[in-house]
This record gives C-alpha cells, structure tokens and sequence, in this order.
C-alpha cells in the first residue's frame, strides 16, 4: 500500500470516528431540556378550610411555611457544546434534597424579617441522566466534598399584588444572600408564585456566571464544553402546620 492511500485511509478513518462521535453526542448525549414557566398549582390535598392567611402566631400574625421535600424540587440547566459545531444542548441536574421555610406577613408574600426565611439544596444529590456528567459536576465543578450544601437567605420581596385573588399566579422578585462554592454573594431570582390560605407554591429562576461563585467552567477533552453561565430553578411547595 503506496503512502497516498494509507494517507487517504487515515483521513477516512478519522473522518468516520468524528461523524461517529458527532452522531453519538446528538443522538445519545445531546439533551435539549426546557425551563419551568409557572409555579406548581395548590395542591387540593394540602389546602385547609382555614381562614385566608392560615392560624397565625400569637406573637406577630406572621405564619411560617415550611418546604416540602417530598413535593419540591432544584434545579441546574447548563448549555453545552460540541467543539467546532454549532450543536446546541441543555443540560438538567435535578434533586428533591431541599429544606427550608419562609415566615411570611398574614396576607401576601411579604417576609417577615423577625425569623429568617432560607432553603438549602444538598448538592451531593444532584443528579441528571449522565453518570459521567455527574462525575465531573460533583468532583471538579461544585466541589462537592467541600461545598456539600448550597443555601439562600432572603432579605426581601418585591413585586406582590395584593389584588390578584389567592391561589392565582403572582410575579415578584426575590433578593437574598446565596452560599454557592464557599461564595457568597447577593442575587434576585424571578418568581412565580401562589398562596393560598396555609399553602405557598413558588417557581424561582436566576441565571449568573460561573465565575461569580468561583466555579470552574467543564470542558471535556476538548470535545464537549459547557458554556460559561449557568441558569438554576426552584420549584417549592410549602406548608404552614
């Protein structure tokens, strides 16, 4: 075999192996995720008989919701890249682990500033469809064996009408203190939310840099990167006892 045809086999070799790699990651790896849009509607077994704005505390009239594990869910959506291709992907992580409460005013979602109104999300949980994708999350991105927890303390919410009729969607926004990689650093998340009697549902959404929490952007062998911002949800639904 004359040198231009081991050439030329080489070339061909190396062009299939790429087709092949490009058809394996649109096919089998390629993830084309979407973003919630509206928070999750009150659940019929959750809402009480009680008067609007649940049994207030003796103290202050304030009512304290308390996150539903079982029911909410956090989220992460990153867009990926094939090197040298314009292939658009999404990628989803997602993990129920969340934990926290609100303590709100009688009516509305105006905070109650005497009590402080958090969640945390156990990123050690997160999880997408991709072990190997995981790996790196866990071990090189997040960190995770160091910054096991990711949390949010709000400070204020803005935007409340107190017009639109309980249950209904409300849009507002959410401003806080987020602990993300041993960073922290003040955000606002766009929000969805409902309450109804002793019964909050709540879609929050904010999309930042990596680099603002000192996260390294992954980028595999060259081959897949992950663009250099990330956007994370919060779907909460929570319960005043």
């Amino acid at each position: 075999m004359n040198l231009k045809r081991i050439m030329a086999f080489g070339v061909a070799a190396l062009v299939v192996v790429i087709v092949a790699g490009i058809g394996g990651w649109w096919f089998f790896i390629r993830e084309d995720n979407k973003l919630a849009t509206a928070a999750p509607a009150i659940p019929a077994d959750l809402r009480q008989t009680a008067p609007a704005g649940g049994a207030p505390t003796a103290s202050s009239g304030a009512l304290t919701f308390n996150v539903l594990s079982d029911r909410s869910e956090a989220a992460f959506f990153a867009d990926e890249k094939l090197a040298s291709l314009p292939l658009p992907s999404t990628a989803k992580g997602t993990t129920s682990d969340v934990q926290g409460s609100f303590t709100l005013t009688p009516d509305g979602f105006d905070l109650d500033t005497s009590k402080p109104s958090s969640f945390a999300v156990n990123l050690k949980t997160l999880k997408s469809d991709k072990e190997m994708r995981d790996n790196r999350i866990q071990g090189v991105a997040l960190q995770t064996d160091t910054y096991p927890v990711a949390t949010f303390t709000a400070t204020k919410i803005t935007g409340y009408d107190k017009n639109i009729a309980p249950g209904d969607e409300q849009t507002m926004q959410l401003t806080g203190m987020m602990d993300l990689h041993g960073v922290q650093k003040e955000v606002t998340w766009d929000v969805k939310g409902r309450r109804d009697g002793n019964v909050i549902t709540a879609l929050a959404t904010v999309k930042f840099p990596f680099a603002d929490f000192n996260i390294p952007v992954l980028n595999v062998a060259g081959f897949v990167s992950v663009q250099d911002s990330v956007t994370l949800q919060v779907q909460v639904v929570a319960q005043a006892s």
